[in-house]
């Protein structure tokens, strides 16, 4: 009996568990793909090919391939428009030449002839509400001829009539309140058509930046430098300035390395004058009136962004841009989509954690994982003996200081001042020898020890955020909490987080627009809403759309079913099983259909997962699941939602900003509370009840309009928290019931009793 080889490559990594215990195949680290060898007679064979005819993986047997994803066998070479929708992620490399061909702006419509009012301070705070009578002006359909939003829905229009009558009474800023779902990227998109007027559009993830270039291509974008690349030869991190000239004289005459933009000597080396960036204009800003095609990719694309009306960027770049104070210009509008999540972006944005994993790629040290695994006594004493730089506590009193996390007690509520202040001291000491250390590093140019391409784009990235979170704890130490790993011997991880971005949003954000456009499904107070951003009442108009455009019979929440109590203390393998039963019985109600579970958080995901393989086993292999590397998950989402399958997605990225107009239920196992075992949360909770409260309210809401995203969408909601009724009623002094969206709490009332 003979025996057949077979290789299977493409897109596995989302099926690699199946194919290395289910099939029995090997991975092939150097070719980066699966292999193995089945007797001639075997049904293995069978199953394997049937198994990747359906996930869409190819296959190479005895040496003839058999391909299943044409895709993947035949990449893109130069993309065409129809490729837009077949993209597996968002690459800027690819996509942005293609955008600059197809992108028109005569593709948006006509220019409207609205005239700007001046903003008048001390209006006084204004509460807009929009009812499903409302009137509203038919004029706007106008400016969406030969547009894919044309025509404009009436939701959009009453919409754009309150923005507009806000702008004409001289408000800085409009807070807009408007359902999941109802197209606010139309409404981001006519604004500044209307008075034809530069804007800024600003998303929260890079996804939907890349779904506002697709619906529009004429917009213009930019990312990191990161995503760029370099047009010089030379090797990343070039900190010799007469290298870098001599590598610019000879642009054209031999292939550039792989240095991205982010790495490039104009980056690195000092008194190194690039003429492919952006010159300094007399006044001391970047010039933007050159040919945008003489300059590299990522000044290109910065070049070509800011001569554009419609500027998209994400919320992280445009922050980081706007703090260094070069590159984004003021402009007339910013409008910031899914505006409840800016907070957070600010939050994030100042936020640092220092871990043993980033301090192994830092220092180059074995992980401990490594270390356990070798079983040669001398290499792993060796190998141990490495890792006390990153293990051995910190003191500044050393000779030659080791930078393990310091041993100091986490800040807790009943902390003083005094004990905070003194310990962000001890702790400032030891980030300025980290940033030295560091910065020293970055420098070697040891053939042996200096960094490559990616290690120094990790370690530089983490130098300027350790320098930013120096400069703000020196500046306002009180807004500052840290916690640090008190479970293990010696620390493993420190985490800084502010309390309040309220002082910080003006200078990092919000003063690049003149007038500030905040668009959101969930806003639901705007007290709160103002006041983590510091938005001034009296120069605020807040618009809010009291209904839904969907049909309630569409989309119904349901909670009769129950599953277990998954709180922290109450979670364990019974409450899992129950869980499992409860999404067995809603699954099992859809046997072809797609659906989505919102576990919240990694450990419900996990628990949910291992009590349907063990009690549910035809509900687990329906589930896909992701791993928390983006391009990876953006895969599978893409994967998800083209393929023709009855799957359903477990994913806790999926809570928000997820289009899941192809599915036909979500399931929740649980009301999403903020971890209170986070410090700042629990602090702010504590401080700040009815924001706690909010935020859990702001995030199930999301979460309900997952799977209806437009008039004709149906789809089912399910949410099986057993204690979920007494949220919902009563709650902590803020029942659920007047927080949430009243077109939520009525589907959810009516329902009430319904399976």
């Amino acid at each position: 009996m003979g025996f057949i080889t077979i290789r299977v490559f493409g897109k596995t990594f989302t099926h690699r568990r199946d194919l290395l215990d289910a099939h029995g195949l090997e991975y092939d680290f150097k070719k980066k793909d699966f292999k193995g060898a089945f007797p001639e007679s075997s049904n293995r064979i069978g199953r394997l090919r049937t198994f990747c005819e359906k996930k869409k993986l190819n296959m190479e047997i005895d040496g003839e391939e058999v391909i299943f994803n044409t895709k993947f066998k035949n990449p893109i070479g130069k993309i065409t428009k129809e490729d837009l929708d077949n993209l597996d992620n968002f690459n800027l490399n690819q996509w942005l030449p293609l955008l600059d061909t197809i992108g028109k702006e005569t593709d948006m419509g006509e220019l409207g002839n609205l005239k700007w009012k001046p903003i008048i301070e001390g209006l006084g705070y204004e509460e807009t509400d929009i009812e499903s009578d409302s009137a509203y002006s038919d004029e706007w359909d106008k400016l969406s001829k030969n547009t894919p939003f044309h025509p404009l829905r009436p939701i959009q229009k009453q919409v754009m009539d309150a923005i507009t009558a806000a702008i004409d009474k001289g408000y800085e800023n409009i807070v807009v309140e408007c359902p999941t779902g109802s197209g606010k990227s139309a409404i981001a998109k006519t604004i500044p058509q209307a008075y034809s007027s530069p804007a800024y559009i600003v998303t929260h993830l890079k996804g939907l930046q890349a779904q506002y270039l697709k619906e529009m291509p004429y917009m213009k974008t930019i990312m990191g430098r990161g995503n760029y690349d370099c047009l010089l030869d030379v090797e990343p991190g070039l900190d010799n300035a007469d290298e870098a000239q001599k590598a610019l004289d000879a642009i054209g005459t031999s292939s550039p390395e792989s240095c991205s933009a982010a790495l490039a000597p104009c980056k690195f080396a000092e008194g190194f004058k690039c003429t492919k960036k952006n010159p300094v204009s007399p006044t001391g800003d970047w010039d933007f009136g050159v040919d945008a095609d003489s300059l590299c990719s990522y000044f290109g694309a910065l070049t070509k962004a800011q001569n554009s009306m419609y500027f998209v960027g994400n919320t992280a770049y445009m922050m980081a841009m706007n703090k260094s104070g070069k590159v984004i210009k003021k402009r007339p509008l910013l409008i910031i989509d899914e505006a409840h999540q800016l907070a957070n972006n600010m939050m994030s944005f100042y936020s640092l954690t220092v871990s043993q994993r980033s301090l192994e790629k830092i220092f180059r040290v074995p992980t401990l994982s490594e270390v356990t695994n070798t079983s040669n006594h001398t290499k792993k004493d060796k190998m141990a003996k490495q890792r006390e730089v990153i293990t051995k506590v910190y003191d500044s009193k050393d000779a030659s200081p080791c930078f393990g996390v310091p041993k100091i007690p986490s800040v807790g509520l009943n902390t003083s001042k005094e004990v905070r202040k003194g310990g962000l001291q001890l702790l400032g000491r030891y980030l300025l020898a980290l940033h030295t250390e560091i910065k020293r590093k970055i420098k070697d140019k040891d053939t042996h020890t200096k960094y490559d391409a990616r290690e120094l784009s990790f370690a530089n990235n983490f130098a300027l955020k350790l320098m930013g979170l120096l400069e703000s704890i020196s500046v306002s130490w009180e807004n500052w909490v840290y916690q640090v790993d008190e479970k293990n011997q010696y620390p493993t991880w420190i985490s800084f987080k502010p309390l309040d971005v309220s002082q910080y949003a003006h200078n990092l954000l919000l003063n690049v627009g003149e007038r500030r456009i905040f668009l959101s499904g969930t806003i639901l107070d705007y007290d709160t809403f103002g006041t983590e951003l510091g938005l001034v009442p009296e120069n605020t108009c807040y618009i809010r759309v009291n209904y839904s455009p969907f049909k309630e019979s569409n989309r119904p929440i349901y909670t009769a079913i129950k599953g277990g109590k998954l709180s922290r203390k109450d979670k364990g393998f019974e409450s899992f099983k129950k869980t499992a039963g409860a999404v067995a019985e809603i699954a099992n109600k859809y046997p072809d259909s797609k659906g989505l579970i919102l576990p919240f958080t990694d450990a419900i995901e996990a628990g949910v997962v291992e009590s349907l393989a063990l009690h549910h086993p035809l509900v687990h292999a329906r589930l896909r699941q992701h791993s928390k590397m983006p391009k990876e998950r953006n895969i599978v989402f893409k994967e998800f939602e083209t393929e023709k399958s009855n799957e359903i997605l477990i994913s806790t990225y999926a809570n928000q900003g997820f289009d899941g107009k192809m599915i036909d239920f979500t399931i929740i196992p649980k009301v999403p509370f903020g971890p209170l075992g986070d410090i700042q949360v629990k602090t702010k909770a504590e401080n700040e009840p009815k924001w706690y409260a909010l935020m859990t309210a702001v995030e199930l809401a999301q979460m309900c309009g997952r799977c209806v995203r437009s008039e004709t969408d149906k789809g089912d909601t399910y949410i099986i928290d057993p204690a979920f009724w007494f949220h919902f009623e009563r709650g902590f002094n803020y029942p659920l019931a007047k927080l949430l969206p009243a077109y939520i709490s009525m589907s959810i009332l009516n329902n009430r009793y319904k399976r």
